[in-house]
């Protein structure tokens, strides 16, 4: 038993020397409109989201940085994915 143990202990830590897998930039820009998409869903959904909303906001942000695109693009985007609700409808 201590042996299968120590053996999957073994398999654990060899699996995180091996470098990440990087990523295209198809994939990349796949999951960042997913993103919008999922965002765009937790706009419509009760206050109970904010967290996943504030989540989702920031996966944004950071795959719009990582495929390069300008600041003002990734919040034009956002943006154009929220609805749009006037004060006091929060």
């Amino acid at each position: 038993m201590s042996e299968m143990l120590a053996n999957d202990i073994t398999e654990v830590v060899q699996s995180y020397k091996k470098p990440p897998r990087q990523r295209s930039p198809q994939e990349i820009l796949a999951r960042y409109n997913q993103a919008l998409e999922t965002y765009k869903e937790l706009c419509f959904k009760p206050q109970e989201t904010n967290q996943l909303k504030l989540m989702t906001h920031t996966e944004i942000k950071i795959l719009g940085w990582v495929l390069g695109k300008p600041e003002k693009d990734v919040v034009r985007d956002i943006a154009k994915n929220s609805p749009s609700m006037p004060f006091g409808t929060f």
